[in-house]
């Protein structure tokens, strides 16, 4: 069984989604978000455009400065 890119893109653009919406509901610019995680403010967009696939470390680091649990990024 193979997975169809579309299906992939598809999930990275719901996480995308989620974390912005957290993002949002903690009043935090992009900007923010990414001095608070050490990264990029470009990452944190490519993020939640759905353009780019993280690791699992990038995951955590993002629940853990927004303080939630990393499944809420998953309620899509």
């Amino acid at each position: 069984m193979s997975i169809a890119e579309s299906d992939i893109v598809k999930f990275q653009k719901g996480f995308g989604k989620s974390l912005k919406k957290v993002r949002l509901s903690k009043n935090l610019s992009q900007l923010d978000l990414a001095v608070l995680c050490d990264m990029e403010k470009t990452s944190i967009s490519r993020i939640e455009n759905g353009r780019t696939n993280i690791t699992l470390r990038t995951i955590y680091k993002l629940s853990y400065t927004l303080n939630i649990k990393y499944s809420e990024l998953f309620g899509f």
